[in-house]
């Protein structure tokens, strides 16, 4: 189907915002249709579809099904493969378009295959994990990127504009400083697993999803554990960066973490097969 709107994220959000409250965030259902997550994260509902012929979304990015990239509903240059966190990738995992909220879409290419790739909130710094197992950042005023060796379960993520990893093998989180290797950010207790990693947006903490789910503050204060909902296969910045979306399929029960509140788990409603709650 041809696109019918090329506004349609941010028109709907202001939409949504006006007539039912603020829009976390947005989700794809098995039709390839575009819905906004309508309210906060203790009280809201999946929304009426906004556009069609999607086939990924994360934040205010989209991938059609045509290989199109939308940043709040405006084509950018370029057809593209596969989205990931604030970075579009061509077939060969090596040619990235990388999309913050600060400066303007840049094209990367890298040495070899990225296994995952995480943006910093303006944009301007890029860390990607290669199929070589080296851990690389970029920076888009040209800088050379440094480089130091990691692993391919290594998880990776910003705290901010600061680049950050979880090693398995020594159950820590780490701040990564350029060539001159890591410091460590919070040692964990126990044995390490393999985890997805995500760091709020005031910087203060960051989060472990795996077999189990840790919110970790990085000044030393409790860790708290938590069972994960099922399906949880995702940390995606809602609500200003603030909370998380952990599952994705919309005929299910939708599943947010808010890693600040008291009891940080929401669940927002499936819609059913005809399309509502």
């Amino acid at each position: 189907m041809k696109p019918f709107l090329l506004t349609a994220l941010a028109a709907s959000a202001l939409t949504a915002q006006d007539v039912t409250g603020p829009v976390l965030g947005f989700v794809v259902d098995a039709q390839a249709a575009l819905h906004p997550l309508v309210g906060i994260p203790s009280s809201a509902h999946i929304g009426a579809p906004v556009r069609e012929d999607v086939r990924e979304s994360w934040g205010s990015l989209a991938l059609l099904t045509d290989g199109t990239a939308l940043k709040n509903g405006q084509p950018l240059p370029g057809h593209w493969a596969a989205l990931l966190p604030g970075a579009f990738l061509d077939e060969s995992g090596r040619e990235l378009l990388i999309v913050g909220e600060a400066v303007e879409p840049w094209r990367l290419t890298i040495p070899d295959r990225a296994l995952s790739v995480r943006v910093s909130i303006s944009g301007a710094q890029v860390l990607t994990l290669l199929a070589d197992e080296s851990l690389a950042s970029w920076s888009s005023s040209g800088a050379a990127g440094s480089r130091i060796q990691a692993s391919q379960w290594w998880a990776i993520a910003f705290a901010g504009e600061r680049p950050l990893a979880y090693d398995p093998a020594a159950n820590a989180l780490l701040w990564l400083d350029g060539p001159s290797g890591t410091t460590l950010a919070r040692q964990l207790p126990g044995e390490g697993a393999q985890y997805l990693l995500a760091a709020t947006r005031d910087g203060l903490s960051a989060v472990l999803l795996g077999t189990q789910l840790h919110i970790i503050p990085f000044d030393d204060g409790e860790i708290r554990s938590f069972s994960p909902p099922p399906g949880a296969q995702r940390l995606e910045p809602l609500h200003g960066g603030q909370s998380f979306l952990l599952t994705r399929e919309v005929s299910r029960p939708l599943w947010v973490l808010q890693p600040s509140a008291k009891e940080p788990l929401h669940v927002i409603p499936a819609l059913t097969a005809g399309g509502e709650k």
